[in-house]
């Protein structure tokens, strides 16, 4: 399949991976090591953060994989995020990218700029570092392992949609707030429960782009998603944060 330029939707095609380049395909094993049960914030990989809210109902918990946006930090992204984890009593796994942003996105862009049409394999060492911080997140005894979300934030919202796409196995939704780009695989598997959220007043990311080049397409492809347009620019906003778990994890408090 080919790429499409110089809108911001890459296709999945048969073009040799180079250097460090791997499949986005994740292979989750068990680890010997798993979360600790306790609540709060505790370090359980290079990089990854993991939270537990204090007290909440008993059983399995949903579990939201946060991706942060470039020059942002994953510590900092779960403590933004501890708010709406105490509210839908959810477990929070937070990964930082060796870079300044994700390597998929960089790659992404290194394609377009180098004209590839046909793009394979743009994925590198920060999906490994999420399919071992995953692995071991989902060791936790009260993690729910149907029930996993990927949240991205800008950049890490583009990386949400790309490798949230292209194992749907795994992730039952996907929350990406103010993306700019993503990669689709070939049609496999079930589909997902989407929402995409962006402010017309982003003076970073253009609304218009993921409107019509991200939103629009993926409509056609027959996803269940809900695009919502905020106040606030360039943020993640705490309740379009909780719409979009709550429509993501398909809960009554989600406006239909």
């Amino acid at each position: 399949m080919k790429a499409r330029w110089p809108i911001a939707l890459l296709v999945l095609a048969a073009w040799p991976a180079a250097g460090t380049a791997r499949s986005p395909k994740l292979s989750l094993t068990a680890t010997a090591v798993a979360p600790a049960d306790k609540a709060g914030v505790q370090t359980i990989g290079e990089g990854a953060y993991f939270y537990r809210p204090a007290g909440g109902p008993g059983g399995r918990r949903p579990l939201l994989l946060l991706l942060h946006g470039a020059g942002m930090s994953a510590s900092g992204f779960i403590e933004g995020a501890r708010a709406e984890a105490d509210r839908c009593g959810c477990l929070l796994l937070s990964v930082q990218s060796k870079g300044p942003t994700w390597d998929t996105v960089r790659m992404v862009r290194r394609a377009s700029l180098d004209g590839v049409s046909d793009v394979y394999r743009l994925f590198g060492a920060d999906t490994d570092r999420i399919e071992a911080a995953l692995s071991t997140a989902l060791g936790a005894s009260d993690a729910d392992a149907r029930s996993v979300l990927l949240v991205g934030f800008s950049d890490g919202a583009s990386f949400a949609l790309s490798l949230g796409l292209a194992n749907r196995s795994i992730f039952r939704g996907i929350v990406a707030i103010a993306p700019g780009l993503y990669v689709e695989p070939s049609p496999t598997g079930s589909k997902q429960r989407l929402f995409i959220a962006h402010s017309p007043a982003d003076r970073v990311l253009p609304f218009e782009r993921t409107r019509n080049d991200i939103v629009a397409p993926l409509k056609r492809a027959g996803f269940d998603l809900r695009f919502r347009s905020f106040e606030g620019g360039h943020a993640v906003v705490p309740s379009v944060l909780a719409e979009g778990v709550d429509y993501a994890l398909q809960r009554g408090t989600a406006e239909e």
